[in-house]
């Protein structure tokens, strides 16, 4: 993730949901990038057929983040 605009003071971050475990979010830093490419899930969900990811902007406590339409990616493992 980069922060393209950094003078609006919002910041983002990406929340994913590996099928059977809870939501975990990864938050983004103002004014640089942070690399989203990350294994920190047990070995079993690497076999999973469905996880959903969506994208939103902190916009602070007082007005409620802005979030982009849930992604839902599924695999059918029988199919390879």
């Amino acid at each position: 993730m980069t922060d393209t605009i950094a003078g609006d003071r919002h910041n983002v971050y990406v929340e994913v949901q590996v099928q059977g475990h809870d939501w975990v979010r990864y938050y983004g830093k103002q004014r640089s990038s942070v690399r989203l490419h990350q294994s920190n899930w047990d070995g079993a969900q690497r076999y999973i057929s469905r996880a959903k990811l969506r994208v939103c902007r902190d916009r602070g406590t007082l007005r409620p983040d802005n979030c982009a339409p849930l992604e839902t990616f599924t695999h059918d493992w029988d199919r390879g």
